[in-house]
């Protein structure tokens, strides 16, 4: 079978070489032959124009006498002779005033070729004579009209074409096929024993295989050849192995991370876009953008290597968690994808990237310690969201922002909107940075009430930003941003300065009996200078650290209690006080809340709207209330707005309140001049409030 495929081979050169020799003789037969046809053409319509001009010139004489006499017999019989012609269908003798002497006519005769006549000669055509009157018969004169059928000297033209053609084809054949065998023995003949010896030679190793050099050709062009090929074989074989090789690692280099082995994000993008090619109508899939949740700390706290080998790990973790109907990739150095297809409801993508997030929270142990991983996913639908391949990963990876920017160890569908987000986000953030450099950052301050009595227990201290071009931005929306970039470090020491200071102006200016309550994010406590920035403080205004309150958000502990509960117990032996901020909108329990050291719980201001119509909201206040009692905690109630709340609260036993009742957010001067009004500062011995 290998020797019929090498001779089919070696062949098929001279097949098409032959078949290029035969084809263009013929056409040169075809197109000698056409112009010896167009030639005939010519000659047969000459032929057909004398023919008909000897038939007259034939009738002439007695056309003319049966005219002069007015004969009409004579010029029927006349017209009669002129019939025997075949090529004759019809001939009329006529008077000079139209009147007909003789006609006679017969059908056109039918021919195969008619059509093809027709077209070349015209079916009829026609020959006149015009004859004058004489001397004899000065009144006799008219015309001879002869109609000449061309098909029967076309059909003539017809069978002599084909002739031609036919002969010409034949002629050019036969002249190219004693040319092509002159030059198959010259050239081909070697040419077909060298291609047999190709055909033998292995891909694989072809140095083993030598050309050998044709009989004859030792010392010309055709040796010189065979002679380089076979030296060309021989170092191809020889560096064949190390290339190979090479390929192999490079192939693998631009299409897998050298890393984990994934697909990189260029092979994610072609299979892609593979899949988008053969998507029709009916197909629709989930592209999933998975990032780490923190990675950048998680180098922080551990070696390069043992970053890495988390990294290796979560990817064997994924690779066992997925099915083939799943393509996973590697986007950068701690996100990750996953391709979903055959997807024919949302929430298959939904239950698959749920899944995986809890397959990242199992513990690893590096070290011989247990570490816990998250990771926070976006997801977006092929053809709903787009159909373009960068388009698709972008959307996903926006998502995958858009929810870590609201929680973490989650995950989020795109949306339209995400685009525009995305962008006014970045560009927010990028102003944030440059913020407190460019002092737009300022303090508010709110009052804090005693339910019981009505006194001032405290004032908390409100950040607020004042952008040059999109006015005030709210702390909801910059304090998350400043947390993920770590802007919150200075701009929380900025506060906590300049809280602090103001503070003891107030207290340098007489208003004593102050207690100041300062809101710490959770990068603040996690932070481990925050203890020595507080002691430096206090140390610097030198007032009694009971004026300091700091405030912690519920959420803000659960996420690495450990740190928390150390960093709270250090900051309560300094004899600050602690509070444990938006009390009941978390996930805390009685057992977390009685490990840290907290004087007082803020109910959040969500639980005070609609009392006291709202029983539920009641009932959780009534709940809060008690729990703060029975360890022993002040309770205050956020967003007090109406006279009719704090009688609620106050006849439920919540000891202090701060909310619009009371007094709004105002800055320092504003701010003493409200509560002056109220008559309800500190007096300062030896002078009247103000």
């Amino acid at each position: 079978m290998d020797t019929k495929e090498g001779t089919h081979g070696q062949s098929q050169l001279s097949h098409q070489l032959l078949k290029v020799v035969l084809l263009c003789a013929c056409l040169l037969g075809v197109l000698l032959s056409l112009v010896q046809v167009f030639i005939e053409a010519r000659q047969t319509s000459i032929a057909i124009d004398k023919r008909g001009q000897e038939i007259l010139a034939m009738i002439h004489e007695p056309a003319h006498k049966a005219l002069s006499r007015f004969d009409n017999k004579m010029a029927q019989e006349i017209l009669n002779g002129v019939m025997e012609v075949s090529s004759v269908q019809a001939a009329a003798i006529r008077l000079e005033d139209q009147s007909l002497l003789a006609r006679t006519e017969r059908p056109l005769s039918h021919s195969r070729y008619r059509l093809l006549t027709d077209a070349i000669f015209t079916p009829i055509r026609t020959f006149r004579h015009s004859m004058s009157a004489d001397s004899h018969a000065p009144s006799a004169s008219g015309e001879v009209i002869l109609y000449f059928d061309t098909a029967y000297e076309g059909k003539s033209f017809v069978q002599r074409s084909v002739t031609i053609v036919l002969v010409g084809l034949v002629r050019a054949i036969t002249m190219a096929l004693v040319l092509f065998f002159i030059y198959s023995t010259l050239l081909t003949k070697p040419l077909n024993r060298l291609i047999f010896h190709l055909t033998g030679i292995n891909p694989e190793h072809p140095g083993k295989a030598q050309l050998p050099i044709p009989k004859g050709h030792e010392k010309n062009e055709l040796g010189l050849w065979v002679t380089t090929a076979n030296k060309l074989l021989h170092s191809i074989d020889k560096h064949y192995s190390l290339r190979q090789k090479a390929e192999e690692r490079i192939m693998r280099l631009s299409q897998y991370d050298y890393l984990t082995r994934l697909p990189n994000r260029r092979s994610l993008q072609k299979h892609l876009n593979q899949l988008i090619k053969k998507a029709n109508s009916n197909d629709s899939m989930a592209v999933i953008c998975l990032g780490l949740d923190d990675f950048k700390s998680l180098n922080i706290q551990l070696n390069f290597n043992a970053a890495e080998h988390v990294l290796v790990k979560l990817s064997d973790r994924l690779r066992n968690h997925v099915n083939n109907a799943t393509y996973l990739g590697r986007l950068g150095e701690d996100q990750f994808a996953i391709i979903l297809t055959n997807v024919s409801q949302p929430y298959e993508a939904a239950e698959l990237t749920q899944s995986l997030l809890q397959e990242f929270e199992k513990p690893f142990v590096i070290n011989d310690e247990f570490l816990t991983v998250t990771a926070t996913a976006g997801i977006t639908l092929f053809p709903n969201d787009g159909d373009n391949v960068d388009k698709l990963l972008q959307q996903a990876e926006f998502a995958m922002i858009m929810a870590k920017s609201r929680n973490r160890n989650r995950y989020q569908f795109y949306i339209a909107t995400i685009d525009s987000d995305i962008r006014q986000r970045k560009r927010l953030e990028m102003d944030l940075h440059q913020a407190l450099e460019n002092q737009e950052l300022s303090l508010v301050y709110q009052p804090q009430f005693s339910c019981e009595n009505g006194e001032l227990v405290g004032i908390e201290t409100l950040i607020r930003w004042h952008h040059p071009d999109r006015g005030l931005i709210s702390p909801d929306l910059f304090i998350p941003m400043a947390e993920q970039s770590m802007d919150i470090i200075p701009i929380g020491n900025w506060v906590l300065e300049t809280a602090c200071h103001q503070l003891k102006q107030w207290q340098n200016s007489g208003y004593h009996g102050l207690r100041m309550a300062i809101n710490l994010s959770a990068v603040q406590l996690q932070d481990p200078d925050i203890v020595d920035r507080v002691i430096y403080l206090l140390n610097k205004y030198q007032f009694s650290p009971d004026a300091l309150e700091l405030e912690v958000t519920e959420t803000f502990i659960m996420e690495d209690i450990e740190i928390a509960k150390l960093q709270l117990n250090q900051l309560k032996s300094l004899g600050i006080t602690l509070t444990l901020d938006d009390f009941g909108t978390g996930y805390s329990s009685l057992g977390y809340l009685k490990q840290f050291p907290f004087d007082k719980v803020k109910i959040d201001k969500s639980f005070i709207e609609g009392l006291p119509e709202h029983k539920e909201n009641g009932a959780i206040v009534d709940a809060i209330i008690q729990i703060g009692k029975s360890f022993g905690m002040l309770v205050l109630a956020e967003g007090v707005e109406t006279l009719e709340q704090e009688l609620c609260l106050k006849e439920k036993g919540c000891q202090e309140g701060q909310g619009y009742y009371y007094g709004k957010p105002l800055p320092a001067d504003a701010f003493i001049e409200h509560l002056t009004n109220l008559d309800v500062l500190p007096r300062i011995p030896g002078r009247a409030n103000g």
